[in-house]
């Protein structure tokens, strides 16, 4: 039997939901996306959200995650690996580094707000591929705001919106370095 543009799209809102349960990653998500976009029959639909419960999982996002605060006057911070990410960070550096990365971090909503404050010091934002981050509010004295984040968002991924200033430090925002040995498989022969 044919689907309908309803049929699909109940089927990419369910796994965006898987998304935010922490059942697929963003990479699968994609993958399973543009399959369900290219769905002509129930046959090819049902097996893309098969392994995921019928519905979201009731009462999983009701413990709100408190904000994050991180400060630091020279030395470094970091916050990597798997952790809940809040709806709002503050990260203030007067010297030294914080960085933020956010690349096996657990995000239930959709729009997370950071304030950045950067003296000489620098913030990094390491963001998986398919997130946004928005640095439209954040200022620069004579220091520098840089955001290496291209292209455009995945559906139903996160928005980091960044607002702060610099004075003689940095705010950077950027997706994860690919190891040598990536670069060397990749590169043309």
């Amino acid at each position: 039997m044919r689907v309908a543009d309803a049929d699909r799209e109940a089927a990419a809102e369910r796994l965006r939901e898987a998304v935010a349960e922490g059942r697929l990653e963003l990479a699968e998500l994609d993958e399973r996306l543009s399959a369900v976009y290219a769905a002509k029959t129930r046959a090819d639909l049902e097996p893309l959200t098969a392994d995921l419960p019928a519905e979201p999982v009731a009462g999983r996002r009701s413990v709100e995650t408190p904000p994050l605060v991180l400060e630091t006057k020279s030395g470094r911070l970091k916050r990597e690996g798997y952790w809940p990410v809040p709806e709002h960070i503050t990260v203030e550096c007067a010297s030294g580094m914080i960085k933020l990365d956010f690349t096996a971090a657990e995000c239930p909503y959709s729009e997370v707000a950071v304030e950045a404050r950067a003296k000489s010091g620098s913030v990094v934002l390491v963001v998986p591929h398919g997130w946004w981050v928005n640095m439209d509010d954040t200022t620069a004295s004579s220091g520098t705001v840089v955001n290496k984040v291209k292209g455009p968002p995945a559906p139903g991924a996160p928005v980091l919106r960044v607002s702060g200033e610099v004075k003689s430090g940095r705010i950077k925002a950027r997706h994860p370095r690919r190891g040598f040995w990536a670069w060397l498989l990749r590169r043309p022969a």
